[in-house]
């Protein structure tokens, strides 16, 4: 049997408020009053997670049973009572006061079923951090990041959770003997501590995207009215070349293979933006990864080039500067960067360059994962830039060995889950990553990769297919297609038959992969969201990522 949690349950734990959810005026509670925990103990009443005592106080210093936390978690959550017919913990029976609680937690994953559940234990600030996470659905994800290094120096058993609450903000840890930071992990979990973790999750997971942007590029006018519900929008209208005789080029035209061109009459799509107030960012691509040869016989890439010298930059810097008076700013898309040197070289550029731009045109710069790309300072980055893209997408396989033909091994997914944590985890590192966490937006792609395979979905061939939204829409509404959802990458795999009797799988974005992205964004303190790119977005009665993504804000 299910049902909601009545608010007389509630109150007689004395630890939950039938209050609306949101921030409410209350008065200071005696014992909180002068602590350091005494606007998260606010908080906490005020968003409903806990409440005080009937003599005015709080609690504090007073330890919280496990079964106590974990009627939290179901307030919190809002999750539909469970009372099942025979419990499933030897010490927590139907009479307990608990039951129900204990039962709605195993029932959304918290802890595992058998034994005893010791609801009149205290919880430890391990078990707290422990059962969030998994709270969150962030089980299978913390069992992959147990390799994960940590701050603290005290923790042996539950890594990859622990990992997960420090990197969100969940935990912060206490400084020890020598300036060694420490988790105390066995230490039992005070009703203040439980408010200030409760708290810092509580306003990230109920937080709302604030910044939606997209980039129009290639393609992308037939969803121009998809626009007007963004914040802001970057043309892909150029491209940075590098000549060793004329120095940096900026490119608008098709000369030299340049896909970046800007139309020759851009006014169908600047006016529709103009007439809504939507700034446009002018996007200037470049590649770190490109081979130009120099005169003397070595060569350089564009990026290195133009970045590499005071001379350079301050012509590339000052063309830049004069393209962007067009615009309501720069966009900065250099992709490839590897190495100390173009990571040093770059942010320098950047920086002159958010020197000489003309007053009130924003700076955006898009970056990549630093697992390969490793010429990203995103300290340094972060200081020059209105807004920093985190391009974490793309994970998929770029080719497939012989070896691979006639075996099912076809997990290529396009963000496996895992790989965007630690890339969202590197961008918001304290000591290395943007500090100013408005800036960020978090990228979504909508690339694809499929495999052709047989009945028994062994691989047929090396080749990999890469079908586009629209074409997935049309098969995702075939009767016959199967999707399969992957809880261990969080990205879906649809198994379809075309016309002619073959059978692909593939691997994409769906409505749930990008909630589940944007999800974890946030656990971050990531309100920001890129689309690349319009034109290409999700947006069918059928396959509708649009419309997800828009519930969010």
């Amino acid at each position: 049997m299910k049902h909601r949690f009545c608010a007389a349950a509630l109150a007689a734990v004395l630890l939950l408020s039938a209050a609306p959810l949101s921030p409410a005026a209350s008065a200071a509670f005696s014992d909180a009053e002068g602590t350091w925990a005494a606007e998260v103990i606010e908080k906490a009443e005020g968003y409903g997670l806990m409440n005080g005592y009937p003599d005015g106080t709080f609690g504090v210093g007073k330890e919280l049973t496990r079964g106590e936390f974990v009627a939290v978690l179901c307030r919190m959550f809002g999750w539909d009572a469970a009372s099942p017919g025979a419990p499933s913990f030897s010490d927590c029976p139907a009479s307990h006061w608990a039951y129900s609680y204990v039962e709605t937690a195993l029932a959304h994953g918290v802890m595992d079923a058998g034994g005893a559940f010791r609801p009149e234990d205290y919880i430890s600030r391990e078990e707290m951090a422990v059962m969030l996470v998994r709270a969150l659905g962030y089980g299978t994800l913390a069992q992959s990041l147990s390799g994960l290094e940590l701050p603290f120096d005290d923790i042996t058993d539950n890594r990859g959770y622990i990992a997960i609450a420090y990197d969100i903000g969940m935990i912060t840890g206490v400084a020890g003997a020598g300036g060694q930071l420490k988790f105390l992990p066995r230490d039992s979990a005070t009703r203040e501590e439980a408010a200030a973790m409760l708290v810092r999750v509580y306003e990230r997971y109920t937080s709302k995207l604030d910044w939606l942007h997209g980039f129009y590029a290639f393609s992308s006018y037939s969803q121009i009215d998809l626009t007007a519900s963004m914040d802001a929008v970057s043309v892909g209208w150029a491209r940075m070349e590098y000549d060793p005789a004329a120095g940096p080029v900026l490119n608008s035209s098709r000369t030299n293979g340049n896909d970046w061109v800007r139309p020759d009459d851009p006014t169908p799509a600047t006016d529709y933006w103009d007439a809504r107030s939507l700034p446009y960012n002018l996007n200037v691509y470049a590649s770190a990864g490109d081979s130009i040869p120099l005169p003397d016989g070595t060569t350089t890439s564009t990026v290195a080039a133009v970045t590499g010298t005071p001379e350079v930059r301050a012509q590339a810097v000052a063309a830049l500067a004069a393209a962007s008076t067009d615009y309501a700013g720069l966009t900065i898309d250099f992709e490839g960067l590897k190495g100390d040197t173009i990571k040093l070289n770059y942010v320098t550029f950047l920086k002159e360059l958010d020197a000489v731009l003309p007053q009130g045109k924003t700076l955006y710069v898009c970056v990549q994962p630093d697992t390969w790309y490793t010429g990203f300072d995103y300290r340094g980055i972060g200081e020059a830039a209105d807004k920093v893209i985190l391009m974490a997408h793309d994970y998929q396989w770029t080719s497939v060995p012989d070896s691979y033909v006639g075996t099912t091994n076809t997990d290529s997914p396009v963000t496996p889950f895992a790989s965007v944590y630690e890339a969202l985890r590197d961008l918001t590192d304290p000591a290395t990553g943007v500090a100013d966490r408005s800036k960020l937006a978090l990228q979504i792609s909508f690339g694809s990769a499929g495999f052709h395979v047989d009945g028994e979905d062994r691989l047929l061939e090396t080749t990999i297919y890469h079908p586009a939204p629209s074409t997935l829409a049309l098969r995702l509404a075939q009767p016959d297609t199967q999707v399969v959802y992957s809880e261990e990458f969080r990205n879906p795999c649809a198994l379809y038959t075309t016309e002619d009797g073959s059978r692909y799988k593939v691997w994409y974005e769906n409505e749930q992969s990008v909630l589940d992205k944007v999800a974890l964004a946030r656990m971050f303190g990531i309100t920001g969201v890129s689309l690349w790119r319009i034109g290409n977005i999700p947006a069918d009665g059928t396959y509708d990522v649009w419309s997800a993504l828009l519930t969010q804000r």
